[in-house]
């Protein structure tokens, strides 16, 4: 799907008089595991994130924090059998998820900025009692961590990562219920989520879980785009980047299915993703800045989000040099680049009114923008970010209050060859490369992400 040379015309109306709105810095955090030894804590001081799970994923359901290992507890029910061999194998070997390392972290955040680490921290709804989560609640705050938004266990709508007192949607709920009145009596600050599916087949159990919707306070969704292997058919793997694109639509239906059995509730979006077959492809790395500025753009509905994920193996924002082995240089993947240029943009800034006027893509029957955009302000400098999902480039006209804006800027811009490009850098190497512009004229790069800054004050 080779760029055109036909330019779009696209036009961003920056309101800088209407009143700002604070980024929700949480939207940028991610699952990023281990911390036992120094050189994986090293990893984490490297990235210093902006917010983070613990644990990450399926494992929280078998997380003992009292032994900082993880376990079944001699579940013998057949539907939960799945994991048992590597709960066997890690505890065989002696396996520790690490909390001690993830304290020592905590300690060095909260010296050098004054705060700890944010943490979305994924209790054990399917093993541990009431009594047990609040004296699990009480030992992380005894040990410096702010303790303030809960998830009670991990996708518990799939059968083998239940217990056997989880297993159906009512033992679930009451397991999740019963933890939620312990856990608000002894600390009524905190904020309770539970996890619902997206996938339509599991709506009684959605119903069933949520009952009235009154214990909980936010729905976890875990959402994942695209698809994981790589079409045969050169046209069918066109077909399935193109539609790999449209990640910003499937988030935006998953997340009102889910709230209608939580009218109002936020979303923390504790994993999720987008793939476009096999590697870090330049679709998936489109699709998730897109997916970020759709977030940005309704912070009322997304309250946190962690990106699935930074050491993991999907969707990795490092390069393995085997399973499980991260490949030393450290390298990341166009994921990372991603999350970078998000960042340097959102962390700490202030939203401002932005609309965007686009021409459409179809993707696959499906009707999108092919350019999204948004201006804020940080530390007292206007910036935009601007996602070309196209193969045109396109002339961005850019308005301040109604006044087009004619003075040099600088720009900087992701920009890929085609959808399937991947493309990895060495760890510290800025992903952003600069773009000529004459004043007044904004030319946005085919499959590209762009930041726009250098305005003058009297202008942006």
């Amino acid at each position: 799907m080779p760029a055109q040379s036909k330019p779009m015309k696209v036009t961003l109306d920056v309101n800088t008089k209407a009143r700002t709105e604070p980024v929700k810095n949480r939207l940028m955090g991610y699952n990023i595991m281990n911390y036992r030894t120094k050189k994986q804590r090293d990893l984490v001081r490297q990235f210093d994130p902006v917010a983070m799970r613990f644990p990450c994923g399926v494992w929280g359901n078998f997380y003992d924090w009292e032994t900082d290992t993880f376990t079944n507890h001699g579940d013998k029910h057949h539907k939960t059998k799945t994991y048992a061999p590597t709960l066997a194998n890690w505890k065989k070997i002696g396996y520790k998820g690490g909390f001690p390392g993830l304290a020592l972290l905590n300690k060095e955040k909260k010296k050098a900025s004054g705060k700890g680490l944010d943490i979305v921290w994924l209790y054990n709804a399917a093993y541990d009692s009431p009594a047990q989560n609040v004296a699990r609640m009480r030992d992380s705050i005894k040990k410096g961590f702010i303790v303030r938004d809960i998830e009670l266990g991990n996708e518990q709508f799939w059968l083998n990562q239940c217990s056997s007192k989880t297993i159906t949607p009512e033992g679930y709920h009451h397991a999740a219920s019963t933890i939620t009145r312990a856990l608000k009596k002894a600390n009524p600050e905190l904020r309770m989520s539970i996890t619902l599916s997206w996938r339509e087949k599991h709506d009684k159990w959605n119903k069933i879980v949520a009952g009235d919707g009154k214990y909980f306070d936010a729905i976890s969704l875990h959402k994942y785009s695209g698809f994981n292997e790589d079409k045969k058919d050169p046209k069918a793997q066109q077909q399935a980047l193109k539609g790999a694109l449209t990640a910003r639509l499937w988030l935006k239906e998953s997340a009102n299915y889910v709230r209608s059995f939580g009218p109002g509730k936020p979303i923390w979006m504790t994993e999720w993703g987008v793939n476009a077959g096999k590697g870090a492809k330049a679709a998936a790395a489109l699709a998730m800045a897109d997916c970020y500025l759709y977030m940005f753009e309704n912070q009322d509905v997304f309250d946190r989000a962690n990106w699935f994920s930074v050491n993991g193996v999907s969707r990795s924002f490092l390069v393995f040099k085997e399973k499980r082995r991260l490949l030393y240089p450290l390298q990341k993947t166009a994921y990372a680049c991603i999350h970078e240029i998000v960042r340097s943009v959102f962390e700490d800034s202030q939203l401002l009114t932005t609309r965007v006027n686009s021409p459409k893509l179809n993707l696959n029957g499906h009707t999108m923008d092919a350019v999204s955009a948004r201006a804020v302000t940080q530390a007292g400098q206007t910036k935009v970010i601007a996602v070309n999902l196209s193969g045109q480039p396109s002339q961005l006209t850019l308005r301040f209050d109604n006044q087009g804006y004619q003075k040099p800027i600088t720009h900087h811009a992701m920009a890929f060859k085609d959808l399937s490009d991947l493309v990895v850098l060495a760890l510290d190497t800025n992903p952003l490369q600069p773009i000529s512009n004459t004043p007044g004229s904004i030319t946005l790069p085919p499959y590209s992400v762009s930041v726009l800054s250098g305005f003058d004050k009297n202008g942006g």
